[in-house]
């Protein structure tokens, strides 16, 4: 496996847009982390805030399959080794080779943003 790591970074809350919450990043490599991190301060700064923001992350052919087994299909690190079921392995291939130009995939990545504990709207 490569160096992919799970990730949750302070973002704020959708409903206030002002208080800092926990947010789930999932699955990255730190340099992913870095530029999904770039991406959503762009958007944030823009006043864009949506519960749901859409970043692209760039994968090399080697990253993308563990990219899209631990982000999509939800197996975890340690099943990467040999546990990943051939119908997923066939599918994750596949999802690959259509996205493939120039040894790398970009993905959308979607980071779904959460509300604050003091915005409780019914």
């Amino acid at each position: 496996m490569t160096d992919f790591q799970y990730y949750f970074h302070q973002l704020p809350c959708f409903n206030c847009k002002k208080t800092t919450v926990s947010t789930d990043l999932g699955w990255l490599t730190e340099a992913m982390k870095d530029d999904v991190l770039a991406q959503a301060s762009a958007i944030i700064e823009q006043g864009n805030v949506e519960a749901d923001l859409w970043v692209k992350v760039t994968c090399t052919e080697a990253q993308a399959r563990e990219y899209l087994l631990l982000n999509f299909f939800g197996y975890s690190d340690a099943e990467l080794a040999g546990q990943v079921e051939a119908d997923d392995e066939k599918e994750v291939a596949e999802e690959i080779a259509g996205l493939l130009a120039d040894g790398v995939a970009v993905f959308e990545h979607e980071i779904a943003l959460q509300s604050c504990t003091g915005c409780d709207v019914n």
